[in-house]
């Protein structure tokens, strides 16, 4: 069998799964650890050979697959050369109508707008990209190794030569002394960027006395120390509400499609937001014993 990936984006469910490299290269991230704490604490490179080989395997269970997503955490650490050629092979044996990854900005901005055309014509359609936050404050405080204009101007590479971008925002990550500084500045770069898509998740804590096996998030201890207050529940959710009211009418998908969401809002922000804020504000004017049955329900989950 091919070697099976640890993380992918719910979006890509349907997709060929198929790993150039294993954990996270950067894997300091204050909110995440999620690679160590699922059994993979190095980081490592596969050849082309040994991707190659999955490839030729997947053939055989999946001939007809018309979309596939590269993993794990950073595919593009593999190197460029490397990247290209895989992806080439890989159109070359499936009919594929979309190749996508994960990719950090950093490593974008590194390789450069030339390199990022030349991952268009190797065949990459759409790239999954961590924002997690709009706010320098916020993303250095979480190590996250990448700034706000390092985001934008990436986006914009690679949606002047045809790949889409998916953004992913962390409700929570503010904590509750910063969230309105960590949303309004989220949405300046949304704006900006104009993204395809935009995908909400929630800050998961996780380890330390959460009856959650393995890693604990490196989170605890800023919390511990009194450096980070966890949002509320309540607080999650209006964060997801001042973030839609603070977007522009964008041509975006904006999605919390994720299991971890307290209120699941999907639409075209420049058609369906009013739908979606309505939906969000019938969730907040619910009797407090029905919001806080929803919270516990949905609880702490990657």
């Amino acid at each position: 069998m091919p070697e099976m990936l640890v993380i992918r984006p719910p979006s890509e469910w349907r997709s060929l799964l198929v790993r150039l490299t294993r954990g996270c290269k950067w894997n300091r991230c204050r909110f995440c650890g999620i690679y160590p704490h699922l059994g993979v604490p190095d980081f490592s490179v596969r050849t082309v050979d040994e991707v190659k080989h999955d490839i030729d395997l997947l053939s055989r269970l999946r001939p007809s697959a018309e979309t596939a997503f590269f993993g794990d955490a950073d595919p593009l650490e593999i190197g460029l050369a490397p990247f290209c050629d895989i992806a080439r092979y890989l159109r070359s044996v499936f009919p594929l109508k979309r190749l996508t990854c994960y990719a950090r900005a950093s490593t974008l901005s590194r390789l450069g707008r030339e390199d990022v055309k030349t991952l268009a014509r190797a065949g990459l359609n759409r790239v999954h990209m961590g924002l997690e936050s709009g706010d320098a404050r916020t993303l250095q405080f979480h190590r996250k190794g990448q700034s706000p204009a390092m985001v934008t101007r990436v986006a914009a590479w690679l949606k002047e030569v045809g790949i889409e971008v998916s953004l992913y925002v962390l409700l929570g990550l503010g904590g509750r002394d910063h969230w309105q500084e960590h949303i309004a500045a989220t949405a300046k770069v949304i704006n900006a960027a104009e993204p395809e898509f935009v995908r909400i998740r929630r800050l998961w804590l996780y380890g330390d006395g959460s009856g959650i096996a393995g890693a604990e998030c490196p989170l605890w201890r800023e919390i511990h120390a009194g450096t980070f207050v966890p949002q509320t529940p309540e607080g999650t959710v209006q964060e997801l509400r001042l973030l839609l009211v603070s977007l522009d009418e964008l041509a975006t998908f904006f999605a919390c499609d994720h299991e971890n969401n307290y209120v699941h809002v999907s639409g075209m922000l420049n058609e369906d937001r009013q739908e979606m804020l309505a939906e969000i504000e019938a969730f907040l004017a619910l009797p407090t014993e029905q919001k806080e049955a929803r919270y516990a329900a949905v609880g702490s989950r990657i």
